[in-house]
Formats: C-alpha cells, structure tokens, sequence
C-alpha cells in the first residue's frame, strides 16, 4: 500500500474497492428437462454469472489469491451443470449456492438458459435468474 505525505500526517491511497466478476456464455451440454428425450439425449444451455465481491487487496497485489478465482467459478458451473435436473430453476439454485460460498462474495445472479425448449412452437431459448 502506498502512502502519501501531507503536511505531517500520511494519507493512504488504498481503494475500498468492490466490483463486478462476470462469466458470461459458458456452455454446456446437460440433461435438465422432464421429459425423457431430454433426459437421454440432452440439450445446450447457456450460463452468465454476476459476482460483486471485494477487490481491494487484488487491485492493490495483483495476486489471484486475492480474488475471485474465475477458473474456480467456472469448475464450480460445471460441477453443477453435470447434475441432471428436471428444471433449470432448481439447476440454477445449485450453481447460486455454490459460488455464494466463494471467500469476498456479496452477491451473486445466475442466468440460465435452455436452448430450443420442446414447446408447441419456435422459441430460442427458455431463461431462468436467480440472486442472492
């Protein structure tokens, strides 16, 4: 940390810093779904992921230890994604727990998004959010 003289009292330049971790349009193949053809032969599903977590001491380090590991993040998605579900909702409940358990989280959202869901029509994608 630096310090800066001012008159006779040293001032710190430290940053009480808190910001926005972002993993967006991870992808996976998985097998949520309630009917069986999902269950068998699966489907792509899209996850973004918004973290708020403090990043002083990683503004100031430059050390990953002091942040938010996104390569952690990212194992701990998958791990989750790999658990079939019948709703994405519930999927998405996992993954939110997961990364809320993370050293210097405050918040977290999941997005997650069924591509082409078996409906009566065309539809690109079905999306749940969840936050905590």
């Amino acid at each position: 940390m630096e310090t800066r003289e001012n008159g006779n009292r040293e001032t710190s330049l430290r940053i009480p810093a808190t910001g926005i971790i972002r993993l967006e349009g991870m992808k996976f193949k998985a097998y949520h779904g309630c009917f069986e053809e999902e269950k068998t032969q699966g489907n792509q599903f899209l996850v973004d992921v918004k973290i708020e977590a403090a990043l002083s001491r990683c503004i100031e380090s430059d050390e990953l230890e002091d942040t938010v590991d996104v390569q952690e993040v990212y194992q701990l998605v998958a791990k989750e994604m790999a658990i079939p579900s019948n709703l994405i909702e519930h999927a998405a409940g996992r993954i939110l727990q997961s990364l809320a358990s993370l050293d210097g989280v405050k918040s977290v959202e999941v997005k997650l998004s069924k591509c082409n869901p078996p409906l009566a029509g065309p539809c690109e994608k079905s999306s749940v959010t969840l936050s905590l």
